[in-house]
């Protein structure tokens, strides 16, 4: 199995032994830097060089990257990077909104079944919550527990 990687480097990282690789250079890349070097510091320092990508993210911040990938541009390094984080902000999404903090099972369909039931719910929560026309905050966490207290309390409060 052949397995290439694509990961964040901390700040705190030392680049030992920089060396520029020639490529060309877009007017419009976000990419900064594409070197080659040793990771660490001269106490703990990685023996091979690995090459490190440092590009823009669309905030403006400086990412830096470490990757086995030689045969790839520093822009599609950088594509590479940013899916994956889009898929990091998906997953956070679903652990805060459809309230899965862990998987059941885990077989894809498991995975698939308690994901599809999540969403199902979280649909109807929603039509729920925007049908009732109320003046609950938009903030409000929608499961379904919440909903049925809010729809409750209003219901009290009106015909009591």
């Amino acid at each position: 199995m052949d397995i290439r990687l694509v990961i964040r480097l901390r700040d705190n990282v030392h680049l030992e032994k920089p060396h520029a690789l020639r490529r060309l250079t877009k007017p419009d890349s976000s990419v900064i830097r594409d070197i080659t070097c040793q990771l660490g510091t001269p106490q703990c320092r990685s023996r091979q060089r690995h090459r490190v990508v440092m590009f823009r993210d669309f905030e403006g911040r400086e990412i830096r990257v470490v990757t086995d990938l030689m045969q790839v541009t520093a822009e599609q390094i950088a594509q590479i990077y940013k899916a994956r984080w889009q898929i990091e902000v998906f997953f956070r999404w679903i652990k805060q909104h459809l309230n899965i903090p862990t998987l059941f099972g885990t077989t894809e369909n498991a995975v698939y079944g308690q994901l599809f039931c999540a969403l199902i719910v979280y649909v109807l929560l929603n039509w729920l919550f925007v049908a009732a026309q109320t003046s609950w905050p938009q903030h409000a966490v929608l499961s379904f527990a919440r909903f049925s207290r809010l729809f409750l309390l209003q219901n009290y409060l009106l015909n009591g």
